[in-house]
């Protein structure tokens, strides 16, 4: 019995003392953890592709800002060139503005110092006028030329005003033809082009832009039948309606892109039984 405790007590005391030591050495190889290499600060810490991304977001953001406040200015401005006008002249209608010349006459013998003419009460008796010569080197169809803004366009009568006006110039179906005495051909154009016009020079053979430049005493020239009939501008103003109404013809256009103001110019048929001066302006 007593050998028996002996030999307890010893592998108590052995189990614990090995115990101790192996608390004393320390952990053993298999205990440690797995051996990594500690990561080295420095210019790799982050991946490159990290840093090009944290560069780029501010300044495509920049650029983003930029051109949506671009597009917004840009906007605002054709907004207020568009609705400003409108505006304006729908609260405060201006008064027609005529063109003051301080001419006598003109080399065609006509005179234009008086402006335009109210609407009569009682409509003029029509005359006569000669018939211009037929003319086989003109071109067929009905043209208008203005040598002075460089038109030279072919007229277009349509029951629908844009059909016309998208492309040149519009007669007016309801009233005179070129040679008509009895009452005004009444000729329109857009001002400022429509569409495609302002990516190539067609606006300046069939547009009005150039209108309000235009003179007393500048000459139009209208083709009809092969002939030519020359007019001569006597009269101008700035508004909203035609006021005179006596004229052989009557052009106008918008002033602004958007507004009902609007320039017109009055222009009475030459007799060239009277006036003497038979000077061609067309080329």
């Amino acid at each position: 019995m007593t050998g028996l405790t002996f030999t307890a007590h010893t592998s108590f005391h052995q189990h614990h003392f090995q115990s101790v030591r192996s608390y004393l050495q320390g952990p053993t190889l298999d205990n440690l953890p797995p051996l990594t290499t500690p990561k080295k600060p420095g210019v790799f810490a982050v991946p490159v592709t990290q840093k090009i991304t944290q560069f780029a977001q501010p300044f495509i953001r920049k650029i983003l800002r930029l051109f949506f406040n671009a597009v917004i200015g840009i906007a605002i401005v054709a907004v207020m060139f568009v609705g400003i006008p409108y505006l304006y002249f729908s609260f405060a209608p201006a008064d027609t503005e005529p063109v003051r010349t301080y001419q006598e006459g003109t080399p065609l013998g006509g005179r234009f110092a008086d402006g335009p003419q109210a609407m009569p009460q009682v409509q003029p008796v029509a005359q006569e006028k000669p018939l211009p010569p037929q003319d086989p080197n003109l071109p067929t169809g009905e043209w208008v030329i203005i040598p002075k803004i460089g038109i030279r366009t072919e007229l277009q009568a349509t029951v629908i005003a844009e059909e016309a006006l998208d492309t040149g110039v519009w007669m007016v179906p309801e009233y005179g033809r070129p040679g008509d005495t009895e009452q005004p051909v009444i000729l329109a154009a857009h001002r400022f082009g429509w569409q495609w016009w302002w990516k190539t020079d067609y606006w300046k053979y069939h547009s009005f832009h150039l209108l309000p430049d235009l003179q007393p005493g500048d000459i139009v020239e209208t083709i009809v039948d092969q002939r030519k009939y020359t007019y001569e501008i006597y009269a101008g103003e700035e508004g909203e309606e035609i006021s005179d109404y006596t004229a052989d013809m009557i052009l106008y256009t918008c002033k602004y892109l958007n507004s009902p103001r609007r320039h017109f110019r009055y222009a009475r048929l030459v007799d060239w039984s009277k006036d003497t001066q038979k000077v061609s302006t067309t080329r």
